[in-house]
């Protein structure tokens, strides 16, 4: 749902929109830092073992040139001194939540958009807070500060792409503020890449014909930007000009948007068909999560990042939203035929379900469903969260229903169990 805030006053300091992003700074390392001080002022990297990459780094081994997504082992050879810790998403998930409850203090428009970032929309507010919005800005900022002892930065602006922009112009730990009747004389300046949505291959086309600013994307033809961008183009061109305003999305409960799990192997490898295990085992997993929620995704996508750090990645549209162990399987094992098209040793796999919706269907008419699968994915997901997950072990199938034996060794209790392998439903690509 959207939500949006109004006073009973009229008059440009009730009704002017303002939206207030706020971007919790190197949030992992910074809650690191709060459980330990000793680690303050000190060069601090959070990631996974030496075959992961970088997830948070310090300001101060950033000043070393270590970046988020860096390989950890590119990160020691340039910065041997510092601190590596392993990611604690439980304490992050607990600040989160309390980075957010301070957010939801001022204003009941909050849009969670990751752990560590999201928007306050602060429009109408003024008499509720008896201050400048700019000034219940810095305020709402100081709590989060003081409360939690983590940096974070904040820009306020008149839409959620211009506030995202303010905050990255005023990290690391402070505050923007642009007159929504005059931020595009300072956001136009920037180089096109600045604007939320541009990815680097998107500024590469858009510079080599000649956009290289926000303000030259706003200008541009909109038949030049659709046929350089397909369909995001003149929208690109709306929101760089300032004239597009989503609204703020008020998360209920903060339900997720997608499910994901990703695994760095121990080596890279081409040995696609344990490979291709793993991603089954990622995509059951996820599906579990799925499932727990009581939710259902409309697509599915695989991941695959090979030992040069070229990453391919594809999804499909289901034709209806599922949850089914089934169904994902095989848009996963679809996927991966067709992704694995070259001789070369892969690092990571990844699994990804999105376009998240209610579990509504169900298979017999006459029996409510529950949303939490069918009676096999149910009865699967009891025993493997009492007893583990490779305690039951799901052998693969093919289109037409025919099992293919697992690799594993001894006898597959679902088999035991009685359980079949219907026929995979062919997604749509």
């Amino acid at each position: 749902m959207w939500c949006s805030n109004s006073g009973k006053k009229t008059g440009p300091a009730y009704s002017q929109r303002l939206i207030l992003h706020v971007d919790a700074d190197a949030f992992f390392v910074s809650v690191e830092q709060v459980l330990r001080p000793e680690l303050a002022g000190r060069p601090v990297i959070v990631g996974g073992e030496d075959r992961g990459v970088v997830s948070s780094a310090s300001y101060e081994a950033r000043r070393f040139g270590v970046r988020s997504a860096m390989p950890i082992v590119h990160a020691r050879r340039i910065c041997p001194h510092a601190v590596f810790l392993p990611p604690n998403f439980e304490a992050y998930k607990a600040f989160s939540s309390r980075m957010f409850a301070i957010m939801g203090r001022y204003s009941p428009a909050v849009e969670v958009t990751s752990i560590d970032e999201g928007y306050v929309d602060l429009t109408g507010t003024l008499r509720l807070h008896g201050a400048p919005l700019w000034e219940v800005a810095s305020r709402l900022l100081d709590e989060i500060r003081s409360t939690l002892g983590i940096n974070a930065s904040g820009g306020l602006a008149g839409s959620k792409t211009a506030a995202k922009m303010a905050t990255n112009l005023a990290k690391p730990n402070g505050l923007l503020y642009l007159d929504p009747a005059r931020s595009h004389l300072m956001l136009g300046r920037l180089p096109v890449g600045a604007m939320p949505g541009i990815g680097e291959k998107a500024q590469h086309v858009l510079e080599a014909h000649g956009i290289s600013t926000v303000g030259d994307l706003a200008a541009a033809p909109l038949q030049l930007l659709r046929r350089l961008l397909g369909r995001w183009g003149p929208k690109a061109a709306e929101i760089a000009s300032g004239k597009y305003g989503s609204p703020v999305f008020c998360d209920e409960g903060r339900a997720q948007k997608s499910y994901s799990m990703e695994r760095t192997l121990d080596r890279d490898t081409t040995d696609y068909a344990a490979v291709r295990g793993l991603v089954r085992k990622l995509a059951e997993k996820v599906a579990a999560k799925l499932r727990a929620d009581g939710k259902a995704a409309w697509t599915i996508g695989l991941k695959v990042r090979y030992a040069d750090f070229t990453d391919v990645s594809r999804s499909m549209s289901l034709r209806r939203a599922t949850n089914s162990n089934l169904e994902i399987l095989a848009c996963v094992e679809e996927l991966f035929n067709k992704t694995i098209s070259r001789r070369s040793p892969i690092r990571q796999v990844g699994v990804r379900i999105s376009g998240i919706d209610e579990a509504l269907f169900q298979d017999d008419l006459f029996r409510p469903y529950s949303g939490k699968g069918s009676d096999l994915d149910q009865v699967r997901d009891m025993i493997r969260g009492k007893f583990g997950f490779e305690t039951v072990r799901v052998s693969g199938c093919t289109a037409s229903g025919a099992v293919i034996p697992s690799p594993s060794k001894g006898p597959l209790l679902g088999s035991r169990l009685g359980f079949t392998c219907p026929e995979a439903k062919r997604p749509r690509a």
